[in-house]
C-alpha cells in the first residue's frame, strides 16, 4: 500500500503539539472538524514523500528526522493550528 509518510508524522505529532498549543491558548478549539482543517492546513503546505513498503517508511523516517524535516512538520501544524483558531468553520 503506498502511504505519504507526511500525512503519518502529522498525524503522529498534531496531539501533543495541539495539547501544548491550547495549554497557552485556552481558546483553541479542539473539536474534531477544526483538528482535520488543521491536518489538512498543514499537509497542504508540506511536501510529500510516498512509500510504498515499510523498508521505505524507516528510510524516510531517518531521512527527515536528519534534515530537519520534523521542524518543518512542527513549524506546518503550528501554523495551521494559528489559522484554524483565527478562522474556526463553526
Amino acid at each position: 500500500m503506498i502511504r505519504n509518510y507526511i500525512e503519518l508524522a502529522v498525524e503522529e505529532m498534531l496531539d501533543d503539539l495541539l495539547k501544548k498549543y491550547a495549554e497557552k491558548n485556552p481558546d483553541t478549539c479542539l473539536c474534531p472538524r477544526c483538528r482535520l482543517d488543521i491536518m489538512a492546513i498543514a499537509l497542504n503546505n508540506l511536501p510529500t514523500r510516498y512509500v510504498a513498503t515499510d523498508e521505505g517508511s524507516i528510510y524516510t523516517k531517518v531521512a527527515m528526522e536528519q534534515v530537519g524535516g520534523r521542524a518543518e512538520i512542527a513549524a506546518a501544524i503550528l501554523n495551521a493550528i494559528q489559522i484554524v483558531k483565527n478562522n474556526p468553520r463553526h
